[in-house]
């Protein structure tokens, strides 16, 4: 059974855009590896970081959404955590991806007499 998952990368300030874009192609040959269907890969650009991060003050963000199977995800899990240029990432699943958000009704107020 296949699993939506969204990775966000950040990868450290000090690189070049083209060595952003060697990571951004390593992460889409890396979930192609692994299996990874329907992946779409976007770099966010160049932010401020909210704290330093190994004395980073900024990072080019990269985002990942992919359908695969969950005993593959810790491949990918394994390969961004010895990448020396991401210093910080995330991957979490996608639950709520084509769901509608449902909106509550407001309770009436009641006076009781």
């Amino acid at each position: 059974m296949l699993i939506k998952y969204e990775i966000v990368c950040i990868v450290s300030g000090e690189f070049s855009e083209e060595e952003v874009k060697e990571v951004e192609s390593n992460l889409s040959t890396l979930l192609s590896s692994n299996d990874a269907q329907s992946a779409q890969t976007k770099i966010w650009g160049k932010r401020t970081l909210a704290y330093p991060i190994n004395k980073n003050d900024e990072g080019y963000y990269i985002q990942a959404n992919f359908d695969m199977s969950q005993n593959k995800i810790k491949n990918v899990d394994d390969a961004l955590r010895f990448d020396q240029k991401i210093i910080r990432y995330l991957i979490v699943k996608d639950d709520l991806f084509g769901k509608v958000p449902v909106k509550r009704k407001k309770k009436e107020a009641t006076i009781e007499s």
